[in-house]
Parts: C-alpha cells; sequence; structure tokens
C-alpha cells in the first residue's frame, strides 16, 4: 500500500507517492490553484486516489508551524484543507499531518547542492520535492 505526501502552499500543492512497499518516494507533480480554491485542490486528491486504485494506505499532510509550534497563515490554510479532505477520502485512508519545517529548505538544498540544479529549475519542481521530504520523514518515523 501507498503513502501519498502533500506539501500545501498558498498558490501550489506539491505532490508525491511512495511505493507499494513505502520504501522510496517519488515526486508526481506541482499542482497550481488559483484564488485560494481548495476545492480544486480536493479534486486532485481524488482523482489521484481514483488512479491509484485502493492502493493508497494513508495521505501525508505537511503541517507548517512556526519554529516555536505556533500557527501562522499556512497552519491555517492546511486545516481547512484537513477537514475538506476528511469528507471526501474514503474511511479506510489515514489522514496524517506531519510536520513540515524546514522540508522546502532541506528540497532545495538537496536540488542546487547534491544535484547541481539552478534556482529556475528548482523553482519548478521544488512543492513535490518538498512533499517527497515530508514522505521520507513520516517513513523514517514509522
Amino acid at each position: 500500500m501507498r503513502l501519498l505526501g502533500i506539501d500545501l502552499g498558498t498558490k501550489t500543492m506539491g505532490l508525491a507517492i511512495t511505493d507499494s512497499i513505502q520504501m522510496l518516494a517519488s515526486g508526481l507533480e506541482n499542482f497550481e490553484y488559483a484564488n485560494n480554491d481548495l476545492n480544486i485542490c480536493v479534486n486532485k486528491i481524488n482523482s489521484l486516489l481514483s488512479r491509484y486504485q485502493n492502493d493508497v494506505e494513508k495521505i501525508i499532510l505537511g503541517y507548517p508551524t512556526n519554529v516555536n509550534n505556533t500557527k501562522n497563515e499556512r497552519t491555517l490554510l492546511v486545516e481547512q484543507f484537513y477537514e475538506l479532505l476528511k469528507r471526501i477520502v474514503p474511511t479506510n485512508i489515514k489522514i496524517v499531518l506531519q510536520d513540515e519545517r524546514y522540508t522546502t529548505l532541506k528540497a532545495t538544498g538537496m536540488m542546487k547542492f547534491d544535484v547541481g540544479l539552478k534556482s529556475s529549475q528548482i523553482k519548478k519542481i521544488k512543492d513535490k520535492m518538498s512533499a517527497v521530504v515530508i514522505l521520507q520523514e513520516y517513513m523514517e518515523m514509522i
């Protein structure tokens, strides 16, 4: 069974998925949405769940907080999205909030220093790579 990772931003949503034995996480896509319309994002998740037909066990949703664990604007956005997801995701799929502090920084650092990508290249894929980091950190915890 797979894990689906989500890094929700204010304009984009990064998506990643694991292989069926949950050893490797791979980036799926950077999904852009307009006007803070989270319903577009919910529809995208619903489409992915249909695509992977009963092979997703959990959704790992990046949960952004400040360094001192206080909430910020993005935290509230993710909480709102979480509530929307709970309404459409089948009950056999668990939704887990995963601390995502520094995941974008880690993903960007890997792409810049380990892979040697340019800033313009990183910008196009940073959200899905952040979702990969979210999944990897979750898998390390379980």
